[in-house]
């Protein structure tokens, strides 16, 4: 891409650059989600991406006639049972037909089946993870947040894949040079604390060129989001309230991060974007509005548009 891009800092932006660039194809599985269907039209009549559905024909015709979305725009394959529909929409991207797949009314756990088979599935050579993305008024840049939904307790190396997916997605933004923070609870290595030993091993990793960007930790969440608080604790390193990647040290301590933050602030804007496979998965929960799911189909597609560069 172009290099000397502006960086983006919000998801209209977000969105702007994702319409400015090739249109994504994405395999919807078990399309006979309403809300699932309706993000995908948005993102289509914004001009970001076509859809391929995957689902029961009868309940999918319902959803549109009663939105008034014509079918005419949509490519169809009529199977009811989810599983199936995920093992379909799956099939259509490794055929090429779609570079990007999101999940519909099928439950994670049979969608992922149907990603991570060994034969017909899409594993990828990293750690599947959930990244989200934050737009938040405190601070006048977007913030990629994992892994906060899939890995339980991650070591190392599975962190270390996870910060690759985090780089990722930062280059696909724009992001020429992405910082991350590994955060923990200060920035001292204390053998008492794991989290700030593995937090220096990674560290350790991208100085001998092992992960492919600036990793710094140990980082309490202050100093690597507010400069303030980096130079009143004196802190030497390279982030200075300025990271662009909070990897969080388990699912625990990210789960609890983006929800606080959402239902607690309430100046905060979210999108996801599930990363591993060989392709960006679009996979919102029931819990997560519009907005949410539309933003995260974004997100995706940028990702992918960057792949495909």
């Amino acid at each position: 891409g172009d290099d000397m891009r502006e960086r983006i800092k919000n998801f209209e932006q977000l969105e702007y650059l994702a319409a400015s660039q090739p249109k994504q194809s994405v395999a919807l599985a078990a399309a006979n989600s309403e809300e699932a269907l309706l993000a995908a039209e948005y993102a289509r009549k914004k001009g970001i991406i076509d859809v391929e559905l995957v689902g029961d024909q009868k309940t999918i015709q319902d959803v549109f006639s009663k939105n008034g979305i014509s079918l005419q725009n949509y490519e169809l394959t009529d199977v009811r049972e989810p599983k199936e529909a995920a093992e379909k929409a799956v099939a259509l991207v490794r055929e090429g037909k779609a570079q990007l797949l999101m999940k519909g009314l099928v439950e994670t756990s049979d969608f992922l089946k149907a990603v991570m088979n060994r034969e017909n599935g899409l594993r990828g050579e990293d750690r599947m993870c959930a990244l989200v993305l934050i737009e938040c008024a405190a601070v006048d840049k977007l913030l990629i947040l994992g892994d906060v939904g899939t890995n339980i307790a991650p070591d190392t190396a599975a962190k270390a894949s996870i910060l690759e997916s985090c780089f990722l997605v930062a280059r696909a933004m724009g992001i020429e040079n992405p910082k991350a923070a590994v955060l923990c609870a200060n920035e001292h290595v204390k053998e008492s604390m794991p989290c700030t030993v593995e937090a220096a091993q990674l560290a350790e990793m991208s100085k001998r060129g092992e992960i492919s960007g600036l990793v710094e930790g140990p980082v309490s969440m202050d100093i690597a989001v507010n400069a303030h608080a980096a130079q009143i604790k004196k802190y030497t390193g390279a982030i200075q309230g300025d990271a662009d990647i909070l990897l969080v040290p388990d699912l625990e301590a990210g789960n609890i991060l983006i929800k606080g933050l959402m239902y607690l602030s309430g100046d905060i804007r979210v999108a996801g974007v599930g990363m591993g496979a060989k392709v960006p998965l679009i996979q919102t929960s029931r819990g997560d509005d519009h907005n949410t799911k539309y933003y995260s189909i974004v997100l995706s597609a940028l990702v992918s548009q960057y792949l495909q560069a």
